[in-house]
């Protein structure tokens, strides 16, 4: 009994997709496909580096050596299995056997498939791997790269060993050798209706990113309005006004200070080449700031003076004791 499940697993073993370079006659490669209700997908992939032992892959794609040996030796192992973890109704269907044999570039592959009911073990909320491989002989018998797929409402609440890659709602290892007896062992639990920890998982570079924004529009506004703040005080104070920074300081508030730095009035021209505005844009300027009442304009030959309020009452106060 022991030579026969050795045979079987000298072809259970040959899988494809190998962990970085060829290192035996060909890649070999598991994948296992498990549902909620415990039930998987096996399929084994086989890839032979082409014009390399062709006498195997001959061999293995023989439809013959496919159903009288591989699929009889697998129904052999699923009832040593049964017996061995006391689920009486893990079974394998002989239509979800399937081979498929192909040639494609400088590689043969050549991959058997079939559906194992009650594959692993279900409780309440839990899917629990790894009593199946409990049985001597079952998997992985060599190495090969093995891959666990699992349901995408499903997290992973424990792994022995742990897999050297997990994305994707897949485990995989690269190799079988340092797996022991029933292993790979792996507990799923099903997802809550909301699963914070999962939502922030899966957009935490998103979620990253809006921090960062968030944190430094705070910044930037806090800075704005304190700055803008220390700039009205210099005005009221009469004190010359640090140089301005951009977007800080508004254009009625630089006219006002250069108002007032020079004693209260100066000509609309001078405002227009200080501020650097054109003269169009300075003359609604000023006109906005008149209908406001912060400023007064006065004619002066080809000039206009343009006054602080507070100046021009007090040149009119002047005008008219001078005149008395």
């Amino acid at each position: 009994m022991k030579g026969y499940f050795a045979f079987f697993l000298l072809a259970l073993v040959s899988a494809l997709l190998l962990s970085g370079t060829v290192s035996a006659v060909y890649q070999r490669e598991y994948t296992i496909e498990v549902q909620a209700d415990g039930s998987a997908k096996w399929i084994i992939e086989h890839r032979f580096v082409k014009g390399e032992d062709e006498a195997e892959f001959r061999q293995l794609s023989d439809p013959t050596y496919f159903s009288d040996t591989f699929v009889k030796n697998v129904k052999s192992l699923v009832n040593a299995a049964k017996e061995r973890t006391g689920r009486m109704n893990i079974t394998v269907e002989d239509r979800s056997f399937v081979m498929i044999s192909s040639v494609s570039g400088n590689y043969s592959l050549v991959k058997y498939q079939f559906y194992w009911s009650e594959f692993a073990e279900t409780e309440n909320s839990r899917v629990r791997i790894g009593d199946v491989f409990e049985v001597s002989g079952l998997f992985l018998y060599g190495d090969g790269r093995v891959n666990i797929i699992y349901p995408s409402n499903y997290l992973v609440e424990g792994v022995s060993p742990s897999p050297h890659a997990d994305s994707n709602q897949t485990l995989t290892w690269y190799g079988v050798k340092d797996f022991g007896t029933g292993e790979p062992r792996i507990t799923l639990r099903k997802k809550a209706t909301f699963e914070p920890i999962d939502i922030i998982k899966e957009n935490a570079f998103i979620i990253g990113g809006l921090i960062t924004l968030v944190g430094a529009g705070s910044i930037g506004f806090y800075y704005f309005r304190l700055r803008k703040k220390e700039m009205k005080e210099i005005v009221r104070a009469g004190a010359p006004a640090p140089p301005s920074i951009a977007g800080i300081e508004d254009d009625e508030e630089k006219v006002v200070r250069m108002l007032r730095g020079a004693g209260g009035s100066l000509y609309q021209s001078t405002i227009a080449d200080q501020c650097g505005f054109s003269r169009s844009k300075t003359s609604k300027l000023l006109a906005t700031m008149e209908s406001e009442g912060k400023i007064k304009r006065e004619e002066k030959g080809r000039e206009k003076v343009v006054m602080l309020v507070g100046e021009a009452k007090e040149l009119e106060k002047t005008k008219r004791r001078d005149s008395n």
